[in-house]
């Protein structure tokens, strides 16, 4: 799914899809995958306390709200649900 990071006034972020007119909740310490020109550079959101605010791991300086980005689908075949529970 590929859309746009956002900030809440709650503080929580989410992926909204314009395309696919989704919305998708994220957590702190999820793997996502940033755009940057024609490439997405895979890396984890963090939520820092301290400072009160989200960020890219070791990419702190960069603004998230706003930023185009991906979550990409996983199936585990050991798990037959987890293609669904991404999706939710």
């Amino acid at each position: 799914m590929m859309g746009v990071l956002h900030i809440n006034r709650e503080n929580k972020i989410s992926l909204d899809s314009y395309a696919e007119h989704r919305k998708m909740d994220l957590t702190s310490g999820q793997f996502i995958y940033f755009k940057v020109k024609n490439s997405w550079i895979p890396v984890m959101i963090k939520y820092s306390p301290e400072s009160g605010r989200w960020c890219f791991c070791h990419m702190e300086n960069i603004n998230i709200n706003g930023q185009e980005a991906m979550v990409r689908d996983f199936y585990d075949p050991e798990t037959p649900d987890s293609q669904e529970s991404i999706r939710q």
